[in-house]
């Protein structure tokens, strides 16, 4: 069994064409959820064998809070530029590479394309779950036999959204 999980970091401040989209750093409320989402996933889910993160500063704020909660994770944690203003299909890519030496993978990005990525890994039942992949929103996925046959067959097991950790 092959577990997915799909994170889009949480609430940063508003862009600006007038400043840089990469150094955005989380809203207040962003932290407070991604310390929120941190605790849930150490209580209720096996920790990721391997986490491919963005290196946008929004990104590493997301995830900075499971770092802390379980420090063992750094070793197995790659900052990946491709993620950024990533193509599904290059996700696909990154996460083929991982699921072949690895069970449990954490990915931490950016929409559109982890929306994307979301829809076209579940299974078509769990639509009317998964419309869209707002800030902050964490879906664990779950495949068999193995990734590369995954498309359009894996079950969703969680989507939690910042609304279901008290965080407005």
């Amino acid at each position: 069994m092959h577990r997915l999980m799909i994170l889009r970091h949480a609430k940063a401040v508003s862009w600006s064409s007038t400043a840089e989209d990469f150094p955005r750093k989380l809203k207040p409320a962003g932290r407070k959820h991604a310390r929120n989402l941190a605790a849930w996933m150490c209580a209720h889910l096996e920790p990721p064998q391997r986490i491919l993160c963005s290196p946008s500063q929004r990104t590493r704020e997301t995830l900075a809070p499971l770092l802390s909660m379980n420090p063992e994770l750094e070793s197995v944690t790659h900052f990946i530029p491709q993620i950024y203003h990533a193509a599904a299909s290059t996700l696909e890519t990154l996460l083929d590479s991982a699921f072949a030496e690895t069970e449990r993978v954490l990915i931490i990005g950016h929409n559109p394309a982890f929306e994307r990525l979301t829809g076209e890994v579940i299974h078509p039942r769990h639509y009317p779950e998964f419309k869209r992949l707002p800030t902050g929103t964490l879906a664990v996925v779950d495949f068999d036999p193995d990734w590369p046959s995954a498309h359009g067959s894996g079950i969703l097991r969680h989507f939690i959204r910042g609304k279901q950790l008290s965080v407005n």
